[in-house]
């Protein structure tokens, strides 16, 4: 009886061990990646569009292509979808760091 117990304590302590590990490299393992909202001005270019420059930079921002056009008439203060090649508009973008992404 002795033996039965002191093997299933032994089994339950390498099992503990293993699952523990288990546990903690998953954790490490997570995509726990923080992005943070930056603004910066970009000159309308021909054939820009409120939704083309959205569908660039909505990226990570949580909210749908509609919904940051929407925020982008907010920062300009907009009342219609309208822009001009030539104009300047700010835009916010999300990144790990700072830097925008989308310029090369």
């Amino acid at each position: 009886m002795k033996k039965y117990l002191i093997a299933l304590v032994m089994i339950v302590m390498i099992m503990s061990c293993f699952f523990g590990k288990t546990l903690v490299m998953a954790n490490e393992e997570s995509d726990d990646t923080v992005y943070n909202r930056y603004y910066t001005t970009i000159e309308v270019e021909k054939g820009d569009t409120l939704w083309s420059i959205a569908k660039t930079y909505y990226h990570h921002s949580g909210m749908s292509v509609r919904e940051y056009v929407y925020e982008l008439k907010l920062i300009n203060g907009m009342v219609s979808d309208e822009i001009h090649a030539g104009n300047m508009i700010s835009v916010e973008y999300y990144a790990e760091t700072p830097g925008n992404p989308y310029i090369k």
